[in-house]
């Protein structure tokens, strides 16, 4: 048009497109990964506005679940060689950047043993001069090893020992951790509780347990919200609650038992509005979920023939009788891993498949820790600019 400008046609339509915000919300709504909608937000501050906002994220979420990127395996028993990372393949060519950073090969010298994995964040033990603590966030840009205060040492009454502890970490504006001690004698039992606050352990509890179950070191507790569910006895769950300082006892469903090992285990409801249990038994798995004071079925998975069938197709699992549950703590998703002939299988619940992801070097004792993706994502601080903002990503 002579004495004026034209729009292309092709600009013009993405304009229209992109300029009616229902378009837009249900572009990004698709776009897949969490990473992905992190460098979205960074167009401009109405796309980040449209992504970061909650109504949003929980439509993101339900058709993009928390993903599994891997897993830690703490061989210990073997040697001191930091964690490993194993990857879950097939990978996307999108999170291959971000799964590269995961390894522990800097730290080597710090000789590394891990003890809690949560949402993107590694906690380790450290090996220098002395024992300390630190956490890896391996998916923050630039996140590094960060070290911690070591774990205090309760002074311990005359002929008590330690028969019980545990590093726990709950999800809010940040990663807080507690710290659980149980202390025992013939005549009783105290269970010291510390927080992490500004930098140092401080005491949050100091309880008598004498009169209840003692807490067992396997299946791991859990930290739910303001409550750590401990399993005790042969077929009791020991609640804390945090907030009150009290106790309650939760019986596990009719015959289901602890065991010796591996054959129950413990996990985070997603919405951390309750608690799992899932218990194998021979080649049975169930699923439970306690919720509103009540055990609720949610699933029973028959393993014997998935378990044959990878025996024949993989020549390198052995023979067995059962399999057992790789004591891991997570939010639970649609996964559990398990432990057949010293390897490790990984079962997707939802598919109903199962496959050989890890073979254990030499005895089938060191930990699985899974890594997942961070959710929620961690929006770009903004600093103002009419047209754009400058920002420091985050993956």
């Amino acid at each position: 048009m002579e004495g004026g400008s034209q729009t292309p046609p092709a600009a013009a339509i993405v304009s229209k497109v992109l300029d009616d915000d229902d378009l837009l919300v249900e572009i990004l709504l698709h776009i897949g990964f969490p990473t992905t909608l992190v460098r979205a937000a960074l167009v401009c501050k109405r796309w980040l506005g449209h992504a970061s906002e909650p109504a949003f994220l929980r439509r993101f979420r339900e058709l993009h679940p928390p993903r599994l990127l891997g897993f830690y395996v703490d061989d210990r028993y073997c040697d001191s060689a930091p964690p490993t990372f194993v990857r879950m393949l097939p990978q996307p060519a999108e999170l291959s950047a971000i799964v590269r950073r995961t390894n522990f090969s800097p730290y080597r010298r710090l000789s590394p043993g891990m003890l809690d994995c949560r949402n993107g964040s590694v906690f380790v033990t450290l090996y220098t001069d002395k024992s300390a603590l630190g956490v890896h966030s391996p998916l923050c840009h630039g996140g590094g090893l960060a070290i911690l205060p070591s774990l205090p040492r309760p002074q311990l009454s005359f002929g008590s020992s330690c028969t019980f502890r545990k590093v726990l970490s709950k999800q809010g504006d940040g990663l807080s951790y507690y710290y659980v001690y149980v202390e025992s004698s013939n005549r009783e039992s105290r269970m010291h509780v510390y927080m992490m606050q500004d930098g140092s352990w401080r005491r949050h509890h100091l309880l008598d347990i004498s009169q209840l179950p003692r807490p067992r070191s396997t299946p791991k507790a859990v930290l739910v919200r303001n409550k750590i569910y401990m399993a005790a006895g042969p077929s009791d769950i020991l609640v804390l609650d945090l907030a009150t300082s009290s106790f309650s006892i939760v019986q596990l469903p009719q015959g289901v038992e602890h065991g010796n090992g591996g054959t129950t285990m413990l996990s985070r409801a997603g919405d951390a509005s309750g608690v799992y249990l899932i218990h194998v038994k021979e080649f049975q798995l169930r699923i439970w979920l306690r919720k509103g004071g009540n055990w609720l079925l949610l699933d029973s998975i028959c393993l014997h023939e998935m378990c044959a069938n990878l025996r024949k197709s993989d020549s390198t699992i052995k023979d067995g009788h059962t399999v057992l549950l790789v004591d891991q703590v997570v939010e639970y998703g649609d996964f559990v891993f398990l432990q057949m002939g010293g390897c490790v299988l990984h079962l997707d619940i939802r598919c109903r498949t199962l496959r050989k992801v890890y073979e254990y070097k030499s005895t089938p004792f060191g930990d699985i820790h899974p890594f997942m993706m961070i959710w929620p994502p961690i929006f770009p601080a903004v600093k103002y600019d009419p047209a754009r903002f400058v920002f420091w990503p985050l993956y």
